[in-house]
């Protein structure tokens, strides 16, 4: 994933392969070796079961491997 300033990827929203809002990124995980973002961890959209989601989820927040991320624009698009 390319490097971004932190305030600009917090608060962006979440969607899916199907385009369904996940939910927003509330904060993100880095490695302290390379400077490059890990995880994002997503406040899940009210009514979604994190359970039912392929991710963990970290203090309540589900956490997200960037290899799972399609595209950065307007919003973070996850890929299938």
């Amino acid at each position: 994933m390319p490097v971004t300033f932190g305030r600009e990827i917090v608060n962006l929203e979440v969607h899916d392969s199907a385009g369904d809002k996940l939910g927003n990124v509330a904060d993100f995980r880095i490695d302290i070796g390379s400077g490059q973002i890990t995880n994002i961890l997503v406040m899940i959209e009210t009514g979604i079961n994190p359970q039912l989601l392929p991710w963990p989820t970290v203090n309540g927040l589900l956490s997200v491997p960037v290899e799972e991320i399609e595209s950065v624009g307007k919003v973070i698009k996850l890929s299938e």
